[in-house]
């Protein structure tokens, strides 16, 4: 008998319950499979392309000198609070409701072209306005031309 009055084996008993630790869980092979997942769905995932505006841009070199045959819009910054900047077609101020006259009345010869020319500040909202009515007024090309820096 051990000391105390208790048998050896109570003893050996309550160290091994104390000894006992609480049950595992191995989390290996759950990372393996949800990395497995992970790139199963990476390789299974296809991306469309997104629609957008088909733009042709000119070959890198000199700016042509020619001036193109076609209407051209041009588009200053927007001054103080205003939203819109001035517009100007064929070197007359204009404003939509007279633009979109203009391009219906225009001439059939330099009705097949429209030419935007817009300072940096000007926003994407009116010239996709621009675009817009010209489409409305049967412009089917439209160009966009930047005017060069001294």
């Amino acid at each position: 008998m051990a000391q105390g009055g208790k048998p050896e084996r109570m003893t050996l008993l309550s160290t091994k319950l104390k000894e006992r630790k609480g049950p595992r869980m191995d989390m290996a092979p759950m990372i393996d499979c949800v990395f497995l997942l992970l790139i199963f769905f990476m390789v299974a995932t296809t991306f469309s392309p997104m629609p957008g505006i088909r733009v042709q841009l000119p070959p890198p070199g000199k700016p042509n000198p020619n001036k193109p045959k076609g209407l051209i819009v041009r588009i200053a910054n927007p001054a103080g609070a205003e939203r819109v900047g001035t517009m100007v077609l064929n070197d007359e101020i204009v404003g939509f409701n007279e633009m979109f006259s203009q391009f219906i009345n225009a001439p059939e010869d330099i009705k097949n072209m429209l030419i935007i020319q817009s300072e940096r500040a000007v926003l994407h909202e009116q010239i996709v306005k621009i675009m817009d009515l010209a489409k409305q007024a049967g412009i089917d090309k439209i160009g966009f031309a930047m005017v060069a820096r001294e």
